[in-house]
């Protein structure tokens, strides 16, 4: 079988370039795979897996016709730009590793080069009236990114694939809903295992290695800052903590896109000096960071029906997590992962839950050893590399029967 697999790719700055790096190296040895990506810029290009050749967008589309089935794999990213025009040219395979798609449609027309009729012309074939007046709205900036959640501008790509795949069931009822004739699959977000400079490096060597304190608890949270991420709970949740145990330490790797929002809660709360901000590391980094920390906290609300990679890592690398009961989220097992109800306090529901971890060391043992059984059999990397096979290979028998 012979595959396209159009995905930004290292070093682009997309979790799902590391995610497509990762899969594409496990499917090689299953299928013919060609990976289809820009240059993530003029003076750098895209790296793929030995055995996997890159062609440029213009490549592929040329010779797309040659492929037994394309994957696209769709995110919110701006660098899924060329994904989601590829898409649209060329019926194929849409991975919505985001349900929402209206964060990139809105990044490419109406908050970048302002393209004003390309996203009404979408918002209104999709919303009607209702549609029209959003846009109208966005156009004159009066607008937030919650209408974006509520409205998720997906229906054109969804509706013209010959098949979809989510990463979650949640998000599969949804889809189902929007695009009721085209098969929709679920294929989970993999669980990969760290680099290989990485190694065996424990908790007490990854804490040397960074600078970080050897004894204290430490709490960790992975991935930009932003409002979605619930900041206000997390630290709040983590100076609850502080109280009873003074020497904890909050680790936040990933930039910070709360607009100074971030700092302010930390001084409301009394946190300077228990709050480390590393900013955005390369991959080998962020293994150690993860390797180093007790918890890892990772909430999302609202959500634009994605799974997490970095909570895909979290479990695979055996860490206890603290997640919004919700979405993806809501479908890991309780013992698993550590819920929070976004209808309750929410801080008081993440401190009661640091406090716990902290204070019982069985409890968060047996959390550990359940996050690492649930990866290597359910986000297994193989495993879902041969769910996306059978889709294709599916999809390939289609095109080979409409051709005969």
């Amino acid at each position: 079988m012979r595959l396209a697999w159009v995905s930004p790719l290292p070093p682009s700055p997309s979790g799902i370039a590391d995610y497509s790096y990762e899969l594409l190296a496990i499917a090689r040895e299953r299928a013919e795979v060609h990976a289809v990506a820009e240059r993530p810029g003029w003076f750098r290009r895209s790296r793929s897996p030995a055995g996997v050749p890159i062609l440029s967008p213009q490549e592929f589309e040329s010779n797309a016709g040659s492929y037994d089935a394309v994957l696209y794999h769709l995110g919110n990213n701006p660098s899924h730009r060329f994904v989601y025009e590829l898409a649209l040219k060329r019926s194929g395979i849409a991975v919505f590793h985001d349900f929402v798609l209206h964060h990139l449609i809105a990044a490419i027309t109406v908050e970048g080069p302002r393209q004003w009729e390309p996203y009404r012309s979408l918002m209104v074939g999709e919303y009607g009236a209702a549609g029209q007046r959003l846009a109208e709205l966005r156009w004159r900036g009066v607008a937030t990114d919650f209408e974006k959640f509520v409205f998720p501008l997906n229906g054109h790509v969804a509706r013209s694939a010959q098949a979809i795949v989510v990463h979650s069931e949640d998000s599969r009822e949804r889809m189902i809903q929007i695009a009721p004739d085209v098969p929709v699959v679920v294929v989970p977000h993999h669980s990969e295992r760290a680099p290989a400079e990485v190694g065996d490096i424990g908790r007490e060597e990854a804490r040397a290695k960074l600078g970080l304190p050897g004894e204290s608890f430490l709490v960790g949270h992975f991935g930009y800052v932003t409002r979605p991420k619930q900041p206000a709970a997390v630290v709040g949740g983590f100076a609850r903590l502080v109280a009873r145990h003074p020497d904890s330490l909050l680790v936040m790797i990933g930039a910070d896109h709360t607009g100074g929002g971030f700092d302010r809660l930390i001084r409301r709360h009394g946190l300077e000096g228990r709050v480390r901000m590393a900013g955005f590391v390369d991959l080998s980094t962020f293994y150690l960071y993860l390797r180093a920390v007790d918890v890892v906290i990772n909430l999302r609300y609202p959500s634009a029906g994605e799974s997490s990679g970095t909570f895909a890592r979290t479990l695979g690398e055996g860490r206890a997590g603290i997640v919004n009961d919700l979405g993806s989220f809501g479908e890991i097992p309780t013992d698993v992962a550590l819920k929070v109800e976004v209808d309750r306090d929410q801080a008081e529901q993440v401190a009661a839950h640091l406090i716990r971890l902290a204070e019982d060391p069985a409890f968060k043992a047996q959390i550990e050893s359940n996050a690492r059984r649930f990866a290597g059999t359910v986000l297994d990397s193989k495993r879902c590399v041969d769910l996306y096979l059978n889709v294709a290979r599916l999809e390939a028998l289609k095109k080979a029967v409409s051709t005969d």
